[in-house]
């Protein structure tokens, strides 16, 4: 029989394996979003989307790269303290940015 603690222990990896992968869909869809944002943000001051789609590739570049070192970052801050109260508050700071982003998408659309 498996003891309590060691499937609590189980349910909590699984559980945070759901929300990293939860965090990193809502990341690339951030990338997404920020694009569209600084289309819209770039043509409301003047300047035309001919002009923005030639900024936008190294947006996106950059925005990749940050993505990318925060997942492998976050990976290794949570193999680390999964199941203590730092891995799941930084699961919450991430996913509020994350939905903050796509609420401003939403407002300013």
């Amino acid at each position: 029989m498996i003891e309590p603690s060691k499937t609590r222990q189980i349910g909590l990896n699984a559980l945070a394996f759901v929300l990293w992968l939860f965090t990193v869909v809502l990341g690339l869809e951030g990338i997404y979003i920020v694009k569209e944002l600084f289309y819209l943000i770039y043509v409301v001051l003047g300047g035309s989307v001919a002009r923005a789609e030639t900024f936008v590739p190294v947006l996106v570049f950059f925005l990749a790269l940050g993505c990318l070192v925060f997942i492998i970052w976050t990976t290794e801050y949570h193999l680390k303290r999964v199941g203590r109260p730092e891995s799941w508050r930084l699961f919450g700071l991430t996913i509020a940015v994350e939905l903050s982003l796509l609420i401003l998408y939403y407002i300013l659309l």
